[in-house]
């Protein structure tokens, strides 16, 4: 197990989670590392077949506003607490108190790649006195749901190959609509506002329409649109989930086929909770071993692979 040392001055007084007048020494412990996804074969020395996690020492979700703004692809999300963020062509996620990192190649070039990220941590904790928080929660559209507002000729307008590519551009906000001339006016448009304590911890949002016309005719569509999203999904074809599995190193199981499915609508965990029946920890895992089955690292690459197996 490997551990660095935590050093920490006598705190003063704590402000957004941080001790005023100190720098956090964040460091990890409980490495693992294991293979995942199909791209691993017996002997395959592939750099995408291996992924790490670790714990760490201290809650790091006080750096997570920080790392918003200034980390390379970073993504911060809510429910659960996490932030997503590129460094150094290597994929990694911080939650409070875990995280997880990938591709890597070994345990050697794990334990050196996680120096390194961390050392990147430390230095800006010292320096978040330098920067300004970024507190903008990400949320993620499903790529099959941008795709119903795009023409699918595969035009090339937006400077993409596909209107496929595009939405998966757009669900990760690496492009915009602005930049498909095929995509109407928005009916509605919102700003969320942080409500912060005094401690800097995000209590609530509050939400303010911006150049909207209300109207009754919008509110039906609205309504019904909102209706559509909880009927009844149609059934699987059975040879589609057959050929599927026969291209999986681990076949899906019935349960985690169903949380594929509906978790490529871009239903949140506990949203699946619910309408299976059961609990969030519990989806939560199933989401985590079909990642590992697929071989993909998000939402969007498991809806992209459910439709291109005709699984929705």
């Amino acid at each position: 197990m490997e551990m660095n040392s935590l050093t920490r001055k006598e705190p003063v007084r704590k402000v957004g989670g941080f001790i005023e007048g100190t720098a956090d020494k964040f460091s990890f412990h409980g490495l693992r590392v294991y293979f995942r996804g199909p791209s691993f074969k017996p002997g395959s020395k592939s750099k995408t077949a291996m992924m790490a996690s670790f714990l760490l020492n201290t809650d790091v979700s006080p750096l997570f506003p920080y790392l918003n703004a200034v980390a390379d692809r970073a993504e911060l999300h809510q429910a659960p607490l996490f932030i997503r963020f590129l460094y150094k062509d290597c994929f990694c996620v911080l939650y409070p108190k875990a995280g997880i990192i990938s591709p890597v190649e070994d345990r050697s070039h794990a334990r050196a790649f996680l120096k390194s990220l961390f050392s990147f941590l430390n230095d800006i904790s010292s320096r978040r006195d330098e920067i300004t928080p970024n507190r903008r929660i990400h949320k993620r559209v499903s790529v099959l749901n941008i795709l119903k507002l795009l023409p699918k000729t595969n035009c090339g307008q937006c400077g993409l190959p596909s209107c496929m590519a595009f939405a998966a551009s757009l669900s990760l906000q690496e492009s915009g609509p602005e930049e498909c001339p095929h995509i109407q006016s928005p009916l509605r448009e919102q700003a969320f506002y942080p409500v912060y304590d005094a401690e800097g911890n995000l209590v609530s949002t509050v939400a303010i329409n911006i150049n909207t016309a209300r109207s009754a005719d919008r509110q039906n569509k609205e309504e019904a649109s909102a209706g559509s999203n909880v009927k009844d999904r149609p059934d699987v074809d059975p040879g589609n989930v057959e050929e599927a599995n026969e291209s999986l190193p681990m076949p899906l199981s019935e349960r985690e086929l169903e949380v594929l499915c509906i978790l490529a609508e871009g239903t949140s965990n506990n949203d699946i909770a619910r309408m299976l029946n059961i609990s969030p920890h519990t989806v939560k895992s199933h989401v985590i071993h079909i990642f590992n089955k697929l071989g993909v690292n998000d939402r969007t690459q498991a809806a992209v692979w459910a439709a291109r197996h005709h699984l929705i």
